[in-house]
C-alpha cells in the first residue's frame, strides 16, 4: 500500500509535493476508484515542510540540474578516487585538501563523461527515479539474493511510518551531500547557495 501525503485545500486533497503526484499517477488509472483511509499526522511525527524540503525541494531542484551523465559514478568509484589520492600522499606527494578534491572531481567527471557518451537519447530522471537512486548511492537500501545467485538493492521506505524525523533529519543531510557531489556542485559556488535556492522553491509553491 502506497502513503501519499496530501494536503485539503479546502474542495478535495491534492498531493502535497511533485513526488507525491508522480506516485499517485504511477499507482493509479484517471478516473479510477481509490477507497482511501486518511490519517491525521501526530505532533511527534515527521513534518510535512520537511516532508516538502525533500521531495519537492531537494529532488526538485536535482531534476531541474539532472544530466546525463549523473549518477554514472558509483559509490565504490568515488571512495577509490578519494583512496588514490591518500595513497599519493603517502608515497611523498604532497597535495593540499583542495587539490585532493579537485584530483578525484576531475577524474570522477572525466569517466562520467566518457561513460555519457556512449549513452543513445538518454531518458530524464524522473521524481521517483532521482529518489530511488539518491536513495541507494545514501546506502539507504537492503541487499537481497535473487534465485540465481545475483545480488539486489532494493531502497528502504521513508514513508511517515517508518522514519521519524530525527532520522529523516539524517538521511536529508545524506541525501544533500549525494545531490551536491554529483549534481549541484557543478552549477553553484557553495552548499549554502543550493540550499537558499530550495527554500525559496518551497516559499513559491506555498
Amino acid at each position: 500500500m502506497q502513503e501519499l501525503m496530501m494536503i485539503c485545500n479546502g474542495h478535495a486533497l491534492v498531493p502535497a509535493t511533485e513526488h507525491d503526484h508522480a506516485l499517485m499517477r504511477a499507482t493509479y488509472k484517471i478516473g479510477q476508484a481509490v477507497k482511501t483511509e486518511c490519517v491525521k499526522p501526530k505532533n511527534n511525527d515527521r513534518s510535512l515542510q520537511h516532508h516538502k524540503l525533500y521531495f519537492g525541494g531537494l529532488i526538485g531542484l536535482v531534476k531541474d540540474y539532472w544530466e546525463p551523465q549523473t549518477g554514472l559514478v558509483n559509490r565504490v568509484e568515488v571512495n577509490t578516487a578519494a583512496s588514490f589520492c591518500t595513497y599519493l600522499q603517502r608515497k611523498g606527494i604532497k597535495l593540499t585538501d583542495e587539490q585532493s578534491q579537485a584530483l578525484q572531481q576531475d577524474y570522477l567527471q572525466d569517466l562520467s563523461n566518457r561513460r555519457a557518451a556512449k549513452l543513445i537519447n538518454p531518458i530524464p530522471a524522473s521524481t521517483l527515479e532521482i529518489h530511488k537512486w539518491l536513495k541507494n548511492e545514501c546506502g539507504y537500501f537492503d541487499v537481497v539474493r535473487l534465485p540465481n545467485g545475483d545480488l539486489e538493492k532494493r531502497p528502504k521506505s521513508i514513508n511517515f511510518a517508518t522514519m521519524g524525523q530525527t532520522e529523516f533529519n539524517e538521511f536529508y543531510k545524506n541525501a544533500f551531500g549525494v545531490a551536491w557531489r554529483f549534481v549541484l556542485s557543478r552549477h553553484f559556488d557553495n552548499e549554502a547557495d543550493a540550499q537558499n535556492v530550495i527554500n525559496r522553491m518551497l516559499d513559491m509553491a506555498a
